[in-house]
């Protein structure tokens, strides 16, 4: 790149107006010795005109004039002489000048009044990355910034006036970025030129730029955080507030900065405390966790507080004073307060039941709680930091899914629901078990226990006594069926007599076959068989018992209850069909109590088909596999159930014979429900009722049911 001076005229070096007014002066004193040169020359060509002119007598006169044009001459080469030295001065200066103006780190150019560049030095290619031979005759508006034109635009007018211009704007890069450039400029009106100065100052700007914002931000932050702060010097004088302390207090900024204690916003009844606050601030005694207090507002209303105090240092790390925190906590106070109570009626609720609530954890099996009707149980000592045995607790493998394996996202869950009987003391519980999150975050058993030895005692008399009234229906059942029993027996009974008889005749009469006794004694035999069948089932009907369930196969409890029912159908002219698969699996049941059950809805079905044609009178049992259970049907061609009186169906001494006693179906309701089934009735579509009830599948063990029988 060519240098600035190969670039440039002479006249166009920067230079201040008095020093180029002084180098004018200088550049015309060859001037003035070549006048004076010249003027010596005409005196002496007159001289010489005149000596040739002149007599003898004007010799004194010619050395005058020879004296003078001497000393024309001396003077004029020692101008001459001058001159000579201060042009090579100049020189010097000028190239001096130019070496400044080519190295200079700022950027230095030569505008005119308007605006467009004359010459610019080297640095605009160091900074800007533009060219300074690509520079002149362009405006120095074409460089800036759009956004900052304004600014060049009023500089250029002021200067255009005669005055000097600072100002900072942004100019483009080669690149097409731009850079931060403070610019000083000073006009020469005369010479129509406009001298200017500028400084690379975008680092600066960045840094002014990232301070601003972070003063921005600090400011910010302090103005909307709801934490008041306040800050006092040494003597506890405030000496700053944000605008969150300003409205705890209700007072502005200008009324409490300067102000010294005790503060406008201290209770009158309250300055002793205070006072002793502060003094403990002041001293660096303040605790860590801060002090509760209470302000007035400038309207009168009170706010409780609590203050974190903590040492206000400068910058050069000594202590100036003091940062105070303040937090409103009224309402959290009264929330705490409300919390309280309730937590207070809460537990009252909890040690006013009778059963045992309590908190395990599942990884230590640490009891974290436990009401009174736990303590109770076993002394505190033996209880709290361990799982005792006051409450039986169910094996791992009980649970629906082991606890110990859970994670938050599980939670909550169901563990255990069912009956436990204590190893030592041989009470019974109900115990229920949900994992859940307990206030610090452990996951933890949350137990329900509850004491039933008692109900199990009860039920276990109403188990006894509902047996005695099963076995007491059974009897009146067959008291009803005695005389189509006796018929029934009649039969094969008169018929072994007659045989018998036949066979004492023969024998007596000496004339006989041993082929003919013989087919008279097995005929015999078959009915002796016939009549103790009977027998053996109304014995094993009526027979007393102890509930005892069992897998027991349905279509074996339907021969025997139907081989009874049969004697009675006979009777009434009621023919029976049964429909049992005989592949169906086996169902746990106790199973006279079932066969007691189908006896009596067979019995029922029958007496409601009395009034019907003998074409209807039929009953048909079935039975069908319903996923865990079986449901039998009894479904019968009678005169049906009114939809009133189907609520009130199986309930105790509700009949709808004229000589019943309303308890065969309660007790039949009962015997299912003891066995985990239901019983119900549904109309018949071609008319009478279907009685239905289910029994559960020898593999459908529930542990509970287990625990229970």
């Amino acid at each position: 790149m060519p240098t600035p001076r190969s670039q440039s005229k002479p006249a166009e070096r920067i230079l201040p107006l008095e020093e180029q007014t002084s180098n004018a002066r200088e550049i015309r004193a060859p001037a003035l010795s070549l006048v004076i040169i010249g003027i010596a020359i005409l005196i002496g060509l007159i001289w010489i005109t005149n000596r040739s002119l002149s007599t003898a007598g004007d010799a004194h006169n010619d050395a005058l004039s020879l004296l003078l044009i001497l000393s024309l001459l001396a003077v004029a080469g020692w101008s001459l002489w001058t001159a000579r030295e201060q042009q090579r001065r100049l020189a010097s200066i000028a190239d001096e000048r130019d070496q400044i103006f080519a190295l200079s780190l700022d950027l230095l150019c030569v505008l005119g009044l308007d605006g467009r560049v004359r010459r610019a030095n080297p640095a605009f290619l160091n900074v800007l990355g533009q060219r300074p031979d690509h520079l002149p005759e362009k405006s120095l508006l074409s460089l800036v910034h759009p956004d900052d034109a304004q600014i060049v635009l009023a500089a250029l007018h002021q200067l255009s006036s005669g005055r000097a211009s600072n100002f900072e704007v942004r100019c483009r890069c080669g690149d097409g970025s731009y850079k931060w450039l403070s610019w000083s400029a000073n006009p020469v009106r005369g010479e129509g030129r406009i001298y200017a100065v500028a400084h690379d100052v975008s680092a600066r700007r960045v840094t002014e730029d990232a301070l601003r914002a972070e003063t921005a931000f600090r400011k910010a932050m302090e103005e909307s955080v709801s934490t008041g702060l306040r800050a006092i010097d040494l003597s506890g004088r405030i000496i700053y507030v944000n605008r969150a302390f300003c409205e705890l207090t209700g007072r502005s900024a200008d009324e409490l900065i300067n102000s010294s204690p005790p503060f406008a916003y201290w209770p009158e009844e309250e300055h002793k405390e205070n006072w002793h606050k502060l003094a403990l601030c002041l001293s660096g005694k303040a605790p860590r966790e801060g002090f509760e207090s209470r302000i007035r507002r400038a309207n009168g209303e009170t706010l409780d507080v609590r203050l974190h105090e903590s040492p206000l240092v400068d910058a050069k790390g000594v202590q100036t004073g003091w940062m105070s925190a303040m937090t409103d906590i009224t309402e959290s106070r009264r929330a705490r307060g409300h919390l309280e109570a309730s937590y207070e009626r809460f537990t009252a609720v909890l040690d006013g039941l009778d059963a045992a609530v309590y908190v395990v954890d599942v990884a230590s099996n640490e009891v974290l709680y436990a009401n009174r009707a736990f303590l109770r149980r076993k002394d505190d000592s033996e209880i709290l930091g361990h799982d005792g045995l006051a409450i039986p607790r169910p094996e791992l493998g009980d649970y629906l899914i082991d606890p110990r394996n859970l994670s938050h996202e599980q939670l909550p869950r169901e563990l255990f629901d069912g009956e436990l009987q204590h190893p030592v003391t041989g009470h019974w519980f109900h115990l229920r078990e949900r994992a859940t999150l307990w206030v610090d975050g452990r996951i933890v058993r949350l137990a329900v226990a509850t004491d039933i030895s008692e109900l199990k005692r009860i039920e276990a008399l109403n188990r006894e006594q509902e047996a005695r009234l099963a076995r007491t229906s059974r009897l009146i059942t067959m008291g009803e069926m005695a005389s189509t029993l006796a018929h029934e027996l009649n039969q094969p009974l008169a018929a072994i007599a007659n045989y018998a008889k036949g066979c004492v005749n023969r024998l007596n009469s000496g004339s006989y076959k041993h082929e003919d006794i013989l087919g008279a004694m097995e005929k015999a035999n078959a009915q002796a068989a016939r009549a103790g069948h009977i027998v053996r089932r109304v014995r094993d009907f009526v027979r007393k018992s102890e509930p005892k369930r069992s897998a027991v196969s349905l279509i074996g409890i339907a021969e025997d209850a139907l081989g009874i029912a049969e004697i009675e159908a006979q009777r009434l002219g009621v023919r029976i069909e049964s429909r049992i698969d005989p592949a169906l699996p086996a169902v746990y049941a106790d199973r006279i109590m079932v066969e007691q059950v189908l006896l009596n809805l067979v019995k029922n079905a029958a007496e409601a088909e009395i009034d019907q044609p003998p074409e209807r009178r039929h009953v048909l049992v079935t039975a069908t596999l319903q996923n865990d259970f079986i449901e039998i049907a009894v479904t019968d061609q009678g005169h049906g159930v009114d939809v009133a009186d189907q609520e009130r169906l199986f309930s105790a001494f509700f009949t709808t014979k004229a000589e019943g006693m309303g308890m065969g179906l309660n007790i039949c309701r009962s015997i299912i429900e003891f066995h985990n089934g239901r019983l119900w009735v549904d109309p018949n579509p071609a008319g009478g009722s279907i009685f239905k009830f289910t029994l559960p599948l020898e593999n459908h063990l529930e542990p509970e049911s287990v625990a229970k029988h």
